[in-house]
């Protein structure tokens, strides 16, 4: 039992450090690793501006659950946004449109954020409306453990809504419910279609509540080439100790 789970810890392991030599090879081969850290910090500054108009698809984080939590819950949040945000910055080659919607500056979160993690310097959308709103003319898809449907390839031009929850505080359903209010698609990660785990159940892992940060990373991911087997092995905790499902390893359906 226990060499089953060292091999298992190191395989997750293994994927990790696989995908942190392809981001040095990427960043030599664009020649990022002999230029200044000024010009390094202007060409980044450059993509993230470029990535607020054009960026593909639109990821929203939607903050409009936050009187749902607790001061701690919203702590954590913040600490989630942060961590999304380094992802959103270390996007190689492509970058995402990221906003966040159902925003109010003198929220609980958007004073954590600013006193903790300098949010008042983030390059991203704010939208103090619904992303319906914030987005009239566009397809709205919201992400949810709980939908039934399953998502299988971003559309550059939808708009996906991560729901601004952390686990503890999450509301079962409250996103599928408000999908369906707004008459939006609700779909979640074909997550147990793509791996599976020796420590929880395929039942449960196909429901799993993930932190915002794990979400968006997956889909920066597959925005970057990445197949779902990839993204999700490469984004998931390692305590679940995840393995590909028979043969999916390079199938992105």
């Amino acid at each position: 039992m226990h060499q089953a789970e060292d091999s298992d810890s190191l395989k997750s392991t293994d994927w990790r450090v696989d995908k942190r030599r392809k981001e040095k090879e990427r960043r030599l081969e664009s020649g990022l690793d002999h230029v200044t850290k000024r010009d390094a910090k202007a060409l980044l500054d450059a993509r993230l501006e470029l990535a607020l108009s054009q960026g593909q698809p639109t990821i929203c984080l939607d903050l409009t659950y936050e009187s749902k939590m607790s001061d701690k819950e919203v702590d954590k949040l913040a600490k989630q946004l942060n961590r999304l945000y380094g992802i959103h910055r270390s996007s190689q080659p492509n970058m995402v449109q990221l906003c966040l919607t159902n925003y109010q500056l003198e929220s609980r979160l958007a004073t954590v954020a600013r006193q903790k993690y300098s949010m008042q310097a983030y390059r991203i959308a704010l939208f103090p409306q619904s992303p319906v709103d914030s987005f009239p003319n566009k397809e709205i898809i919201y992400l949810s453990p709980d939908a039934e449907q399953c998502l299988y390839e971003l559309s550059p031009s939808a708009v996906y809504v991560i729901g601004g929850f952390v686990d503890e505080a999450r509301q079962p359903g409250a996103s599928v419910i408000e999908a369906a209010q707004f008459g939006c698609k609700a779909v979640r990660l074909p997550i147990d279609s793509h791996v599976t785990s020796s420590t929880i159940t395929s039942a449960s892992l196909r429901k799993l509540p993930l932190p915002v940060n794990i979400v968006f990373g997956v889909l920066v991911d597959l925005v970057n080439g990445s197949t779902w087997t990839e993204a999700l092995m490469g984004r998931l905790p390692p305590r679940l100790k995840l393995q590909p499902k028979q043969g999916n390893y390079l199938a992105n359906s």
